[in-house]
């Protein structure tokens, strides 16, 4: 039992207080009550569609049917998997408040690019959501996470050995650039 009686006076500045964090925190809280369209939570082919968009969008001249294209944000491995319902809802709202349609994927590309900027400079929380898929897009794009061999033509980037010779690859005196050692051991003492 409390000792001490809070008077209304008290009650409602503590109320405005407490509504003002509710609404500083409005994305986590979405986030975390899971709150946004059934169908983002569900559809994993919408999913998939939004997603290809969103990176196709960031990494111009990316292939919308690259298999591995937004492999990365489902994969278990990373913890954005548990965000991305959330995320891809996003776009198809700021979508539909932009030009009038949910459908993220069907927007032009300088419609997508103006989504997407509006999600960079939107709460602290959704900008980094937003940051943290562009920089996993281009991770899993250019760094070839899921295909070693197949490298990133856009940044001439062949991946493994894609035909080259050993004098291609390799300088055919490797130990002339390598420091003389001090000791036999490498150790000075």
């Amino acid at each position: 039992m409390l000792s001490r009686k809070i008077s209304r006076l008290d009650f409602i500045k503590n109320l405005s207080l407490l509504s003002g964090l509710l609404v500083a925190g409005c994305t986590p809280l979405r986030i975390l009550l899971k709150q946004f369209p059934e169908e983002f939570k569900t559809n994993n082919e919408l999913i998939d569609t939004m997603l290809r968009a969103f990176v196709v969008t960031v990494i111009p001249g990316a292939p919308f049917d690259d298999p591995n294209l937004t492999r990365i944000y489902t994969d278990d491995f990373y913890p954005f998997h548990s965000y991305c319902g959330f995320f891809v809802s996003d776009p198809s709202k700021r979508s539909e408040e932009l030009y009038g349609t949910e459908r993220f994927e069907q927007l032009a590309f300088d419609q997508r690019t103006k989504v997407i900027q509006g999600g960079l400079q939107a709460d602290a929380t959704l900008a980094r959501l937003y940051a943290g898929a562009i920089f996993m897009a281009q991770a899993s794009f250019y760094g070839g996470i899921y295909d070693d061999e197949k490298g990133c033509p856009l940044i001439d980037f062949h991946g493994t050995n894609s035909g080259f010779s050993a004098d291609e690859m390799f300088y055919p005196d490797g130990r002339s650039f390598l420091a003389c050692e001090v000791t036999q051991t490498g150790n000075y003492i």
